[in-house]
């Protein structure tokens, strides 16, 4: 059973957004400014608005100069969400280790389409590189769509020849599109089915693109993987079928499914014992890959 904070938790921005059809830029406004609104900065880390190779977004600075840097890509069904949704989880993260951390405002549907989005936070990873930062002290972490996209982007340093990052850390990813394409619960409210997703996002692709559906493809040569999905969410499934797939082609994955959780529940480890219990094993996972 879950525990009773968990039960009468307040809820997260998704859940408590009010859909209704509204149009997407209204709603992406309003759901960054309540987040920004509610955010409570740990001490030491500074929050600001700022750009990488072009693409704007939120970095958290901790100005200790520990070389480290968290590249965090937001989710929201590749339609909505802000560099602002996880910052509770980022500034947290950066604040114990150190780090830096930039949170790109990738371009969304329906107004941009695939590849848009990737292509925008290939540009972040590779304008990094080209500002000095070290592959080798990067982690990648995301929700959902953003979780998505960090592991397409590794498909993307195999195919390029770019570096990969020390690790990644993806929490509810969808890595199969086509087995999620007839999902009747979508993780966006008011999309009634997870094919109006993909007819939004990736109109006419072929869903076996491995930039759509990650599990797929050759994985071999992939950095750590941390893969977290809740167990009581429809996306559980593409988090089994990638880390299958990664153990078999040699892939250093760990996976941890939250028992009765919800899609990307390590992010509320400020509200209930099982997300606090996740975040506490990213970090642990992050002191190992960053030394710390």
């Amino acid at each position: 059973m879950p525990s009773q904070e968990f039960i009468n938790r307040r809820g997260s921005i998704w859940e408590r957004t009010d859909f209704g059809g509204r149009p997407f830029p209204e709603l992406r406004r309003e759901m960054d400014a309540r987040v920004m609104e509610e955010l409570k900065i740990p001490e030491g880390v500074e929050v600001h608005e700022g750009a990488v190779a072009g693409v704007p977004g939120r970095w958290a600075n901790t100005n200790l100069g520990m070389g480290r840097l968290l590249l965090y890509i937001h989710g929201g069904g590749f339609t909505l969400g802000s560099s602002g949704v996880a910052l509770p989880y980022v500034t947290e993260l950066a604040r114990r280790f150190g780090a830096d951390s930039f949170s790109p405002d990738y371009r969304l549907a329906p107004e941009y389409t695939f590849p848009t989005n990737i292509e925008d936070c290939w540009n972040v990873y590779t304008g990094l590189l080209a500002d000095g930062w070290k592959p080798e002290n990067i982690i990648w972490s995301g929700e959902s769509a953003g979780a998505t996209i960090c592991l397409a982007l590794l498909h993307l340093c195999k195919e390029r020849g770019v570096p990969y990052p020390k690790a990644v850390i993806p929490l509810s990813p969808v890595t199969d599109a086509i087995g999620q394409s007839e999902v009747e619960e979508a993780v966006i409210e008011g999309l009634d089915s997870g094919n109006a997703i993909w007819n939004m996002y990736c109109p006419g692709q072929d869903l076996h693109d491995v930039r759509i559906s990650p599990a797929f493809g050759d994985l071999t040569g992939f950095p750590p993987v941390f893969l977290l999905a809740g167990g009581a969410e429809p996306l559980m499934i593409d988090s089994l079928i990638f880390a299958k797939n990664a153990a078999q082609q040699g892939v250093d994955i760990q996976l941890k499914i939250g028992r009765d959780m919800i899609h990307t529940y390590p992010l509320d480890f400020l509200d209930y014992p099982e997300a606090r219990e996740a975040f506490e094993e990213i970090s642990l996972f992050c002191a190992a890959q960053w030394g710390a």
